[in-house]
């Protein structure tokens, strides 16, 4: 072996070793994988990352000792993972049938008009502490109108799946919305800047359901957001409507032109909502392609999100689980706006990101937190996907994607690595970028900070543990 080949092999595996310093400025194998960042091509623009306050906060709220622990991990962006988003379920109340507590959704309405607005204290809490520690926006859902407004007189739907709003109700139930959102807009202080008034329409709600819900045809749910729409107006408060929360992104073509299409709303939504339930990588680019056919420009959010698994899960299965389908709603979905489901949860499901064992109180975070955190704490709103390549026979086991931050002064890279073996990668970045951190999420570590120090070249090569996602930050 020449002698210049050796001395640079030794000088790779010396910075290999040293701790977990895992930077290399030294190969010449060309066969390896390699990721390439070009920050001149731009996608989306990042508003937030976020999580449902639906249905924890109405208890854990009340928890003195142990709801500042939930709220850091959930919302600060040093110790914790930094949502900027929160969804707060707007109850329809009356939930005799509702067995689960924790299911049971409040409302503030006491009589037609009539509102209790000490009702729901623990949640609230919840959202001032989210404000407080950085949260920018407040999306009021709603699952089902008020019992008194519905058909079956019951907020889990009517009996055969219909709609179970009462047709002589859309103004009653719009008013109460609008009365709702001013409240905890001009009296909570709360930045309530979104409101939703449709969850999951195309399912066939029944009376029978544990859970508040509401089935709507297209055109009822074009019906109600423009009445809803034309109510904030008129108003003038400044709230913007989420619509319409679609369940899956297969088979959501009759409500994307119901609404997109209609003459009133037409310019008037900020963003079409999905949840990407029971939805594969192809379900989301067949939707995204008739977008741009047929309403090009229209902004996406992927709004809800658990994996429907039955089983706790704190560690990576699930964890990777979440990341790929965080990686692929961004980058094939194009979405510019990422929130989870239920941010606690006391079952035995793969949902919560902090699980709790309400009798003892005790928390119990999951890497399924710190893999989101991967990308909440450092991908902030205004951030902007770039193009991120992957080269080389290891892209088949990464998922990747990459920012711009807002004020162009750093670049996110986030790499989730599916496979049981590490993988070294070389990193190809435009000249003048310095690797300046790296935080790893893994069966060992939980959005740790890795010992690294860094590197001006313009191609360094980091080994990405198995199973693990990882966040390099660079400015």
């Amino acid at each position: 072996m020449p002698k210049r080949v050796w001395i640079g092999l030794m000088v790779c595996v010396g910075l290999t070793l040293i701790g977990l310093v895992t930077w290399r400025i030294c190969s010449g194998n060309t066969m390896m994988t390699t990721i390439t960042i070009n920050p001149q091509v731009d996608y989306q623009t990042i508003e937030g990352f976020g999580a449902s306050t639906a249905w924890w906060a109405q208890v854990v709220g009340g928890w003195e000792d142990e709801r500042q622990q939930i709220v850091d991990w959930l919302f600060d962006s040093e110790s914790g993972i930094g949502l900027t988003i929160v969804r707060y379920n707007l109850g329809g109340g009356d939930g005799w049938n509702i067995a689960d507590p924790w299911r049971r959704a409040e409302t503030f309405e006491v009589a037609a008009g009539q509102y209790d607005w000490g009702r729901d204290a623990n949640a609230l809490w919840v959202l001032k502490a989210a404000q407080q520690r950085g949260v920018e926006h407040v999306v009021a859902f709603v699952n089902s109108p008020p019992a008194r407004m519905t058909v079956s007189g019951l907020t889990t739907g009517e009996k055969d799946g219909k709609s179970n709003l009462r047709p002589e109700m859309y103004d009653d139930f719009v008013r109460y919305l609008v009365d709702v959102v001013r409240h905890l807009r001009n009296d909570e202080g709360l930045p309530v800047t979104y409101l939703s008034p449709i969850n999951e329409p195309q399912w066939p709600w029944s009376y029978k359901n544990g859970q508040e819900g509401c089935h709507y045809t297209p055109q009822e749910a074009a019906a109600l957001t423009r009445r809803l729409v034309t109510a904030l107006a008129a108003e003038n408060l400044p709230v913007l409507v989420s619509a319409p929360e679609l369940a899956e992104w297969k088979r959501s073509e009759p409500y994307v032109d119901a609404l997109l299409g209609d003459a009133v709303l037409a310019g008037q939504l900020p963003h079409l909502a999905v949840h990407s339930y029971w939805s594969n990588r192809e379900d989301k680019q067949r939707l995204v392609r008739y977008l741009d056919r047929h309403y090009p420009g229209t902004q996406l959010w992927m709004s809800e999100w658990t994996e429907m698994k039955e089983g706790r899960d704190t560690g990576m299965d699930s964890a990777l689980v979440l990341a790929n389908t965080v990686q692929d709603d961004l980058v094939l979905g194009g979405v510019t706006s990422w929130q989870y489901w239920i941010a606690v949860s006391k079952y035995y499901f793969r949902d919560g990101l902090i699980y709790v064992d309400e009798a003892s109180r005790r928390l119990i975070p999951t890497q399924r937190l710190w893999a989101l955190g991967n990308f909440s704490r450092f991908v902030r709103p205004g951030a902007v996907r770039v193009e991120a390549l992957c080269t080389g026979a290891g892209c088949d086991e990464l998922n990747i994607s990459a920012f711009r931050s807002a004020d162009a002064q750093t670049l996110v890279l986030v790499v989730v690595n599916n496979g049981p073996q590490p993988q070294q990668v070389r990193l190809d970045v435009p000249q003048g970028w310095q690797v300046w951190q790296v935080y790893e999420t893994s069966a060992e570590r939980s959005l740790q900070r890795m010992e690294s120090t860094p590197l001006q070249a313009a191609r360094a090569e980091w080994s990405f543990a198995a199973q693990s996602v990882t966040t390099v930050v660079l400015r």
